[in-house]
């Protein structure tokens, strides 16, 4: 009888305190909505620009590559999340580690909207960007007449 009295309380505490494990989770996560959110915004950038260039070259439009969006979005959330809780509650190295995989995967988004954008205009903002690195000092007026130089 005991027994059943303390299980009975030992359930109710539970239900009663249930509702507190998503609001755990959310605070424990919220540290790297960010770059979740940086990463989703950089995968519909590169989305849209994807439909843009198949448009552009008459290509077919389906579902089933529109559904590599969905599958880029939730697999590079999952990465960031592990690589966060990882580093936080198991390795604990006191790098932002969440922060290096967030901008190698920024990069990576980047690059393929470049490969769409030269598909669309004809030149490379990733190689306007690594010419202006390179020369050190450039300026405005210096890529604009690059620009123009390769739009001709």
């Amino acid at each position: 009888m005991l027994l059943c009295l303390v299980m009975r309380e030992v359930i109710r505490n539970v239900i009663n305190h249930i509702y507190l494990l998503p609001v755990s989770i959310v605070a424990i996560l919220a540290p790297v909505e960010p770059l979740c959110l940086t990463t989703g915004f950089l995968i519909l950038v590169d989305m849209l620009f994807g439909l843009w260039r198949a448009r552009k070259n008459g290509e077919k439009i389906t579902s089933r590559k529109m559904g590599n969006t969905i599958s880029k979005i939730v697999l590079y959330n999952v990465m960031i999340l592990s690589v966060f809780i990882l580093n936080k509650y198991i390795i604990n190295t006191g790098l932002p580690l969440e922060k290096f995989a967030a901008g190698i995967l920024g990069l990576v988004e980047l690059k393929s909207i470049d490969e769409s954008w030269v598909t669309i205009y004809g030149w490379s903002l990733w190689d306007k960007i690594k010419t202006i690195i390179n020369r050190g000092k450039s300026t405005t007026k210096d890529l604009l007449e690059d620009i123009e130089k390769d739009t001709k």
